[in-house]
């Protein structure tokens, strides 16, 4: 869930900060406002990405990077408790002051042990990250020396700019212990965006978050939400009708209507991955309902 947070004049002029790339500080800022009131989350870059950067052309390969240049530079610790991955910024009672802040539900950084260190990455071309497999010819071009980046990483084992990301025990454990909080609009614009064939024009990726955010606000069910954008997805209509789409999925009626689906299980598909699969069975149903019509 996002939060309020404030800024110092003191981090423009740091010469800690002065050394990551405007990415990383941006995403550095993003992670106060992603941060519980303890200035800890979820250590997994594919929802670090859906909270800071729906609406951007990176990937959780691009966070990750970011994530581990922020590590070099002490400005956030990296743990692991019980198999879990979690973050906690460096001195957070320094860079934020909260009144009456809600009690963290994740383990402190005193309480985990640290990943096995890495390579530098930090001016350097060739940065593995211990989320993502990439192929020899899956190198990040950079430049400067602050290490911009002259263009987006060549993922050539990337089908349609999916995310690099190839879960392992870790990471499905990290993404099922985020469960305790909140499903966003970000999360469900991050959702939609993986797959899509191509990427939307920003103003229906913005119609998308806006209905979303308002449909969340309203208290609808995130899987009604999921299942009304897969039959707008199917249906080919303009980003206004999505709330009446989703009305339709959510109060549809019962298996008499030939053109109503419903999942196998009959319940909702838990965790975030296979909620993507559920959106590409509801879509393909449609689809095969409407030929056999």
């Amino acid at each position: 869930m996002a939060r309020i947070r404030t800024i110092k004049p003191e981090f423009f002029t740091s010469l800690t900060v002065a050394d990551l790339t405007p990415e990383q500080r941006l995403t550095f800022i993003g992670l106060w406002t992603h941060a519980d009131d303890a200035g800890r989350c979820v250590d997994d870059p594919r929802l670090i990405k859906a909270a800071i950067w729906p609406l951007d052309d990176r990937t959780a390969a691009d966070i990750e990077i970011d994530l581990k240049a922020l590590t070099e530079s002490s400005l956030i610790t990296r743990y692991i408790v019980n198999r879990k991955r979690y973050l906690a910024v460096t001195n957070w009672d320094e860079h934020q002051r909260i009144n009456r802040p809600t009690p963290t539900k994740l383990p402190a950084p005193e309480e985990g042990e640290r990943p096995d260190p890495e390579p530098p990455t930090s001016n350097d071309v060739d940065s593995m990250s211990p989320h993502t497999q990439l192929h020899e010819s899956s190198r990040q071009e950079r430049k400067g020396k602050e290490g911009n980046r002259e263009g987006k990483g060549s993922y050539a084992s990337v089908v349609d700019e999916a995310e690099a990301v190839v879960l392992d025990v870790d990471c499905v454990e990290s993404a099922e212990a985020d469960q305790q909080q909140p499903i966003t609009a970000q999360t469900i614009v991050a959702e939609y965006l993986e797959h899509v064939a191509k990427r939307p024009p920003k103003s229906v990726i913005g119609q998308v978050a806006k209905h979303a955010k308002q449909m969340l606000e309203e208290s609808i069910d995130p899987d009604d939400i999921r299942r009304g954008l897969a039959l707008w997805m199917s249906k080919g209509l303009h980003p206004n009708t999505i709330p009446s789409v989703v009305n339709e999925a959510m109060n549809a009626r019962p298996a008499a209507a030939s053109n109503v689906f419903a999942l196998a299980s009959g319940q909702p598909l838990p965790g975030p991955d296979t909620t993507l699969a559920g959106w590409a069975a509801v879509a393909a149903s449609f689809d095969s309902s409407e030929d056999s019509a």
